[in-house]
């Protein structure tokens, strides 16, 4: 499936992550809790260009 955002087109990325659930405290008598990702894919994309300029 090929995606569009303001008429570049790019191929979405696998998002099937694996994550455990960290319970953190507590806000009125109710768990609070997080997500914490083990399996995080690298964030830096190759290419990347802002106004012109190319992004480390």
């Amino acid at each position: 499936m090929s995606l569009r955002y303001r008429g570049a087109e790019y191929e979405p990325r696998n998002s099937n992550f694996n994550y455990t659930e960290e319970v953190i405290g507590q806000y009125r008598g109710a768990k609070v809790t997080r997500r914490v990702v083990t399996n995080a894919p690298e964030q830096h994309i190759d290419g990347l260009t802002y106004r012109g300029a190319k992004v480390r």
